[in-house]
This record gives structure tokens, C-alpha cells and sequence, in this order.
């Protein structure tokens, strides 16, 4: 029998973390000796693993969908008003959630590993050996720290039995679509980005023992989950983004925040990668970075992670911060460790060089332009990783908090962005053999983007506003035009776009066009990406205006009217509203709720189908149900037949546990048509009220705007009003309540040119990754 302390959830991932060790072990043991003795109790291993961790997940979110209260993981993160949709969210909305997710996507990519006959080499087994390895940590952290904790565990202090009658609720920035579908998609990335890093590793053990490689064997299955990987997290950064411009009322897709910064590197790096890879396989150069590359990518994830989780990095995203655990910090310090040393190492003993003898040896090549590209992509992981670690280094030397603000990313970015570009266009045009044409190109738009850098009509064209205090490079890029970010994104469009035409046209090969139609959606989404985020902050306008009186426009038919001070704006409010959630009726438990719920008072509905009199007590029968309502003050009256809401104390019957009564008095009790209103607190107010706006006399703006209090939070939320155009967005948004509304209206142009660059590198890389899937198979 299974202790009260040690639950079946709890159990389950005990089965996992001792599955997963030992099919790790037995992969090692048959990689060191050359024996596939256990080859059939090591897949097994794998499947018990995997499947022990599918099930306890299943069972966690079936514990959240029922308000298993039992469970203190639960408790913290769910409560009964929450819709179904956010009660499975609250499943990883938490750090002990998340690592269940993540451990759980990871199990079954190492698992299939293990399982696919496509893989049957030595160093395979190594490979699927580390794979597992990783799974045997996730775990064994789930095993210190569990989801299943029951409460009375988790709080020593409640009662023997106790079960709380409600949860303690979701934190209210999760409470959104979006962010119901962005960690699952983040984590089925991080999840396949284990097998590249196994390979990486096994790579140089392999060649540190003069051995064969595995990585060439299973370089287009890991090209292909690299690509996939790079898919799920930039729909996950898109989500988010989306999420950040909604939720927040930041008005922003970006704010260089910590957990923000932490999640590009990855994107970064594995972008990189894929870079480096496809070099390799075409031509065998990189035939040390290409694997280290990687092998790099994963400890970065588990990097961000550490971001996300510590709660050492300031954050908006401070919900998220649950404790990293000494496991993380041990996943981080030994794959960090294997992914940079084995390559470094072996480069040095190497001498130093990646030898290749193959390709173009002229200094303007495709291949030195390709390096640059790679290393340009390194450089921008390497700004942003410094600019996370520098104020923690700083304040564990010194003990002074600096902040680096987002001139740090933005100013020192730009350039090599720019740059980027220029080479980018470079190489296209080089890639169709137009060498002549590619350089005069190439020196021309260079030219174009110097002139366009000293070109500011006003002062919202320069990049920044820096000081005189402000390092040198901020000094330099942040006086420079946002126009000059045109010149090289257009020339890196239209390079890419005749790259294109120039290799489909006559190639009958449908599969050859549609990677290519998949390249250069990339490419052109790309420069459409950054031309847009580089306008929309530079160029958008704020103005806000108080309103006063919203209170009294619910009843009345004539709109609360006020012009916008400093702007051609004017705001037009009606029909103010608060929005109680849960309502009292949808918060009044049923008799069989209140016979099944361990409360001291609970609020009750139901309809009286027989009245008594019990001791001179009048008492009313609720559904044909053992639970009755008792007049405590003798002034309740009952009737048959009513539909009544009613607050009182619980008293069991002393003769039947499965009866009761709930002692009400007149001033608790109502018909559900006209209930009782200070019996009931909601656990979220909205303050909704519609808003028409006008730029002069054009309307550029309709709908609803709405504020969440939450009650047991500090934190409202806000429902924001996205009027979306082709030039931009109106965005409008505002702090509402019954004294009244500060309403701020932004326009932010080019807006829906960044989905739409998005949109062009999330069907760009789909259609590139199917052209591959489908070529192999064949």
C-alpha cells in the first residue's frame, strides 16, 4: 500500500526516473563493451519511461480538471471558476508542472530514438544513451520536487482530512489563449533539441576514441528536427509576443525583457546551427563547428530556462520564477560543460584549424561570406547573453544592481543586422554565379545605406537619444537614421527573391520549387521582420485622457465625450459595465457539492421541495437532496417550489454523515431571480465599457475595453481595443473602474507587417522541412 505522503503521480515518476536511468546505463554499458545483450530490456526501460511520465502528466491534468484540491500543486495553480481551458493550462503553469511537460516531451523524443530501427551504429547507442540520460535528470528532479505533493504535506499546519473548497487560483497573466498554447509549444522545441546535443557530444567522444561518427549517418534526421525545432520556437516567440501586445497593455511585442532576451539566444544559436549544418552537409566544411554547434544549442534552452525560473533576472515575467532547484543548475553544468569543452578541446589538439580544402579560396566568396553570416548570428547570441549576465556578474562582485537598458540590444545589434543584410544579398546573388553583378550591387546599396543613415526629417528617425555620459557605440549608432535599415532589407529581399526565379525556372521537379519557395520565404520574411520592428517603436504616438463619470453612462444612451489633449483625438464612452466572475449563481454550490466539500459555511442553491419543522426550527428540504436549509433567526421563510441562493454554516447530521443543514437567516437567503448580494465575493471584477474613437472626423477605433481586479492579487490585467489597418494599428487600452478611466490611445505603424514577416518564415521553414521529409522518403 502506497504511503499518504507518497502519491500514485509521485510514483509513477519514481518508475520513470528509474526506467530512464537504467535504459541509460544499459546503453552505455552495451557502447563501452560492443554488446546488444540487452537490447530488448533497454527498449523496455525506454517505453516504461516514457509511458510512466505520459501517464502521470495525464493524471495531473485530470486532477486539474476535476479541482483535486488534495494535491497542493493544484490548489496553488486552479480554482473552480476557471473554464476548462485554463484548468489544463494550470497543469504546467508552474515550475514542478513545466518540467513534468518537459520531461515528458523529451522521453518520447528519446524514446523514439531507442525504438526507430533507422539507428542500429555503436555510437548510436551513446547517443540515445546521453537522451536518456537527460530524461533520468528531469525525473529525479520531479522527484524532489513533485507535483503531487498532497496539501497536508505542503502545509503541516491544515488539518488531518482537510481539503480546501476552492483553489487558490491561476496567476491572471496566464488566464490567456495564447499563453494556453505557448509553453507546450516551447517545450516540444526544447524537447527535440536533446537528440542534436547527444550527437554533438557522441560526435567528438567518437573521434576522441578513433572511432566512426554517427553524426554523417544521422545528419538529414537531425537537419530535420533541428528545423522543426526552429519552427516551434518562433511561432512560441510569436505567441508570446502576441500575449505581451493583449495581456500587458504593453502596446509592445518586445521589450528586450530578461525572459524574453533569454529565449532568443536559443533561436539564435539554433538558427546558426542550421546555417552551419547545411554548409557541412553540401561541402564538409565546419566539420568541428557543425556538430559543436549543435551540441551548444541545448544547454542554452536549459540557460533560459535558468533565466525564466531563478528569479534572479528582473521580469515582468516574474510569475514564472518557481525555483530552479539544484537540478537545473546540474543539467546546465554538465551538458554546458560537454558541449563547449569536448569541441575546444579537440580543436586544440587539432592545431587549431578546421581543414577543408574544398570551395572558393578568394576573399569575396560565397563561402567567406557564409562565415561571416554564421559568426554575425554568434555575435548577436553573444549581445544578448551579455547583456542578461553583466548586471548578475556585477552585482555578485561588487553587491551594486546596475540595469542594461534596450539601447544595449538595439544600438549594438543594428549594425551587425545592417551588415547582415548587405552580406546576405551578397550571397544570393553570388549563389546564381552574377559575381560582377553581385559586388557593384552590393557597393551600391552599401553607399545608399550610408546616405540614408544622415538622413532624419525629424528627430523620431534617429535610433536612439543618447548622452553624453553614453559609451562610444551609442554615441555613434544612436545618432543614425532608421532609414538606413531600408537600403540593405530591401536589397536582401529582392537578392533572394531573384535567387529564386533564377534556380526554379525550367526545373520541372515540383519538390525542388517547393524548397526553394520555402528559402526564400524565409529570407524575405526576415528583412520584412526587421524593417517593421525597427519602424514601429521609432515612429509610434501615444496620447491619453481621463474620463469621468463612466459609472452613471450604463443608463444612459448619450456617450461620455472628450477630446484627447495634444492630439487630433477624441473619445467617445458608453455602456459601462462590472462583470463579476464567478456570479453568485454560478458559485452557489448544489446540495451534493455541499455534502462532498469539507467547509465550514457554503453558499447553496437549489429548489425547496418540502418544508418541516424540526425542535420549532423551520427547515426546508433543497432537490428532494438530505441537505435541508435551517432558519436560524426564525425570519426565513420557505415556500415550495422557489429557486432560492442561501449562505449559512455547514452542521452535519450527528445521526446520518450524509445529511445536513445549512443555517441561514433572512439577510443570507434570496431567489435565484433576486439573490442575496453581499453573501458572494468574486474572484474577478471586470470593468468593461465601449469606446469609439475619432482622429478628427474619421473613426478610427470601436469596440471594448475592460480592466480585471483580481481579489486575491495585487495584479489587474487589461483588455485592450486593436483596431488593425494596413499602415499600423490603434491600439487602445486603459485603467477602468467606477471613479472613472484613464484611456490611452497609440498608434503604432507597421504592425501587421511584422506577422506578416512571421507568418512568411513560419510557412517559409514548413514548406521547406516538408520538401525535405518528402525527398527522403523517396
Amino acid at each position: 500500500m502506497i504511503p499518504d505522503t507518497l502519491t500514485y503521480g509521485t510514483v509513477l515518476i519514481i518508475v520513470a526516473a528509474f526506467a530512464s536511468s537504467l535504459a541509460a546505463v544499459l546503453l552505455l554499458y552495451s557502447y563501452v563493451s560492443r554488446t546488444d545483450a540487452f537490447g530488448r530490456v533497454t527498449l523496455g526501460a525506454a517505453v516504461v519511461s516514457t509511458c510512466s511520465l505520459v501517464v502521470a502528466h495525464s493524471y495531473l491534468t485530470y486532477q486539474f480538471i476535476v479541482g483535486d484540491y488534495t494535491n497542493a500543486y493544484v490548489w496553488q495553480n486552479s480554482a473552480d471558476y476557471l473554464s476548462l481551458l485554463y484548468r489544463v493550462t494550470g497543469a504546467y503553469a508552474n515550475h514542478e508542472g513545466s518540467i513534468l511537460l518537459w520531461a515528458t516531451l523529451t522521453a518520447v523524443v528519446a524514446t523514439w530514438t531507442v525504438y526507430s530501427s533507422e539507428f542500429r551504429g555503436r555510437g548510436s547507442k551513446l547517443v540515445q544513451s546521453i537522451s536518456l540520460g537527460i530524461v533520468a535528470i528531469f525525473a529525479m528532479m520531479l522527484v524532489t520536487q513533485s507535483p503531487f505533493t498532497p496539501i497536508e504535506v505542503a502545509f503541516p499546519d491544515t488539518p488531518d482530512g482537510f481539503v480546501p473548497p476552492d483553489g487558490d487560483g491561476l496567476n491572471p497573466l496566464l488566464i490567456d489563449p495564447w499563453m494556453a498554447i505557448h509553453p507546450p509549444i516551447t517545450f516540444a522545441a526544447y524537447a527535440l533539441l536533446i537528440v542534436p546535443f547527444a550527437l554533438g557530444v557522441t560526435h567528438f567522444i567518437s573521434l576522441f576514441r578513433g572511432e566512426d561518427s554517427v553524426f554523417d549517418e544521422w545528419l538529414p534526421s537531425m537537419v530535420q528536427w533541428l528545423r522543426v525545432s526552429w519552427l516551434l520556437l518562433t511561432a512560441a516567440i510569436a505567441f508570446g509576443g502576441i500575449w505581451a501586445y493583449g495581456v500587458l497593455g504593453w502596446g509592445g511585442f518586445w521589450s528586450w525583457d530578461p525572459v524574453e532576451t533569454a529565449v532568443l539566444i536559443p533561436w539564435l544559436a539554433l538558427t546558426a546551427s542550421l546555417h552551419s549544418i547545411n554548409r557541412y552537409a553540401k561541402t564538409g566544411e565546419y566539420p568541428i563547428f557543425a556538430p559543436a554547434s549543435a551540441g551548444l544549442i541545448f544547454p542554452l534552452v536549459v540557460f533560459a530556462t535558468t533565466v525564466v525560473r531563478s528569479g534572479v533576472f528582473r521580469s515582468v515575467h516574474s510569475f514564472a520564477a518557481g525555483g530552479i532547484g539544484t537540478g537545473i543548475l546540474f543539467l546546465l553544468a554538465v551538458t554546458g560543460t560537454a558541449a563547449l569543452a569536448l569541441p575546444f578541446v579537440y580543436w586544440f589538439l587539432e592545431g587549431g584549424t578546421e581543414r577543408d580544402e574544398r570551395g572558393d579560396r578568394s576573399w569575396l566568396s560565397r563561402r567567406t561570406v557564409y562565415h561571416g553570416a554564421v559568426l554575425a548570428f554568434g555575435i548577436l547570441a553573444f549581445i544578448s547573453i551579455w547583456g542578461l549576465s553583466f548586471p548578475v556578474l556585477r552585482n555578485a562582485a561588487t553587491g551594486v544592481e546596475v540595469s542594461v537598458g534596450q539601447d544595449h540590444y538595439n544600438l549594438w545589434s543594428y549594425p551587425v543586422v545592417a551588415v547582415m543584410l548587405l552580406a546576405g544579398g551578397l550571397y544570393a546573388i553570388l549563389d546564381v554565379g552574377r559575381r560582377r553583378l553581385a559586388i557593384q550591387a552590393t557597393a551600391a546599396v552599401a553607399v545608399l545605406t550610408i546616405i540614408a543613415a544622415f538622413i532624419t526629417p525629424s528627430a523620431n528617425w534617429y535610433l536612439s537619444s543618447p548622452n553624453a555620459h553614453d559609451p562610444l557605440v551609442y554615441r555613434i549608432v544612436g545618432n543614425l537614421s532608421v532609414l538606413s535599415i531600408v537600403p540593405p532589407a530591401g536589397f536582401f529581399a529582392a537578392a533572394w527573391t531573384g535567387r529564386y526565379v533564377t534556380r526554379v525556372r525550367g526545373v520541372p521537379s515540383r519538390l525542388f520549387k517547393l524548397r526553394e519557395t520555402g528559402i526564400v520565404l524565409i529570407h524575405v520574411g526576415g528583412a520584412v521582420l526587421i524593417v517593421a520592428v525597427s519602424f514601429i517603436y521609432l515612429f509610434s504616438s501615444s496620447a491619453s485622457v481621463a474620463v469621468i463619470g463612466v459609472d452613471e453612462v450604463g443608463n444612459d444612451s448619450e456617450p461620455v465625450v472628450e477630446d484627447v489633449p495634444e492630439s487630433e483625438y477624441t473619445v467617445h464612452v458608453t455602456n459601462y459595465d462590472t462583470v463579476e466572475e464567478p456570479t453568485i449563481e454560478d458559485a452557489a454550490r448544489s446540495p451534493s457539492e455541499v455534502l462532498r466539500v469539507d467547509e465550514d459555511a457554503s453558499l447553496v442553491r437549489g429548489e425547496i421541495t418540502e418544508t418541516d419543522t424540526i425542535e420549532g426550527t423551520n427547515v426546508a428540504r433543497l432537490d428532494d437532496s438530505t441537505v435541508w436549509l435551517a432558519s436560524a433567526d426564525g425570519e426565513a421563510s420557505f415556500e415550495i417550489g422557489t429557486d432560492v441562493i442561501a449562505r449559512g454554516s455547514v452542521f452535519e447530521n450527528a445521526d446520518d454523515d450524509m445529511s445536513a443543514f445549512v443555517y441561514t437567516d433572512s439577510q443570507n437567503m434570496g431567489t435565484a431571480s433576486d439573490p442575496p448580494t453581499d453573501v458572494h465575493t468574486p474572484r474577478v471584477i471586470s470593468h468593461e465599457m465601449d469606446v469609439t474613437v475619432y482622429n478628427g472626423d474619421e473613426q478610427v477605433a470601436e469596440g471594448t475595453i475592460a480592466e480585471q481586479e483580481y481579489q486575491r492579487s495585487s495584479m489587474n490585467t487589461n483588455d485592450a481595443l486593436i483596431e488593425r489597418g494596413l499602415t499600423g494599428d490603434t491600439y487602445v487600452v486603459g485603467t477602468v473602474n467606477q471613479a472613472g478611466a484613464t484611456i490611452t490611445i497609440d498608434n503604432y505603424p507597421l504592425a501587421n507587417q511584422i506577422w506578416l514577416g512571421v507568418a512568411l518564415l513560419l510557412i517559409g521553414m514548413a514548406a521547406l522541412t516538408a520538401a525535405d521529409t518528402r525527398f527522403r522518403r523517396r
